[in-house]
């Protein structure tokens, strides 16, 4: 699942990164960089987060900006990033700073500096649990909003937290579209913080209507079927016809079952006949109903 949280950021990062640079960072307005798109390839080969050169009027100034998103308390970190500073050092030779930006749960304690003879190196870590909400609520960019359910709720209730989160990227995204990469991206991150049941129900409740064949929801349900082969297919990239194929035979054996008046199934026997998740069945009554 660690994956799907690295995936997350990767593809916020680039817009995050002024705001994240100038609130959590502590570095001043950037307004000029310069993507640096090469892999770090000196013996082995390294793919840095988020790495650009920071441009400024006098280019002594200049600068490499290197940011790693991290999920776990990682306690070879220090090296990792070591050989990252050498290495891109190495390769532009100029100054590098360096941030860990830490979205896993709790309060990373991973260490940060390295001292040895003739030798000392640190790098900045910034954990979001030192932040609060309302950093990233007041954000005019989704992307950033997002990460309000990792952040300090500084006492509020979560279910307030999260209706707020919502509210603002309904503000931000296009009201029209039914259901978008935030909301996907808000249920998957919310497992960190063990909120993705209160998560769903409050975005089934204001109104962000549900599209079952693409929903993350759906998809967990699909991947609990590893006798079916669905889930290691996923995993190894298998194509979308044959996902497609997959989720509709699951959608139309359990709405036959859910619509078959001479059994008249519970919820938990259909789960266990269509080997698929409670969550699921559910979702597919409400969209019966409606």
């Amino acid at each position: 699942m660690a994956n799907h949280y690295d995936r997350i950021f990767k593809e916020n990062i680039e817009p995050m990164i002024p705001f994240i640079a100038r609130k959590l960072f502590g570095i001043k307005e950037i307004k000029q960089s310069e993507d640096i798109k090469d892999k770090l390839q000196y013996t082995l080969e390294k793919e840095a987060d988020y790495l650009q050169r920071i441009i400024h009027t006098n280019p002594e100034d200049d600068y490499i900006l290197h940011v790693e998103c991290q999920v776990k308390d990682d306690n070879d970190m220090i090296s990792r990033m070591f050989l990252y500073r050498a290495i891109i050092y190495h390769k532009f030779k100029l100054p590098v700073k360096q941030f860990v930006f830490y979205i896993g749960s709790g309060v990373s304690k991973m260490q940060t500096f390295l001292g040895q003879e003739e030798l000392t190196y640190t790098f900045h870590l910034r954990n979001i649990k030192h932040f609060s909400y309302e950093t990233f609520i007041v954000s005019n960019v989704p992307e950033e909003v997002v990460l309000a359910i990792l952040s300090d709720f500084d006492g509020v209730e979560p279910e307030i937290i999260i209706k707020k989160i919502i509210t603002r990227l309904q503000q931000l995204t296009d009201k029209k579209l039914r259901l978008t990469k935030y909301e996907k991206q808000l249920e998957i991150l919310s497992k960190l913080r063990k909120l993705q049941k209160q998560t769903i129900q409050t975005i089934t409740q204001m109104g962000w209507e549900y599209e079952l064949e693409t929903d993350i929801r759906y998809l967990q349900g699909i991947e609990k079927g590893e006798e079916k082969g669905i889930e290691k297919g996923i995993e190894k990239g298998i194509e979308k016809g044959m996902i497609q194929k997959a989720i509709e035979k699951d959608i139309e054996f359990v709405t036959n079952l859910l619509q078959d008046n001479e059994f008249n199934f519970d919820d938990t026997t259909i789960a266990k006949l269509a080997k698929v998740s409670i969550e699921f069945v559910e979702n597919i009554k409400k969209t019966l109903s409606k």
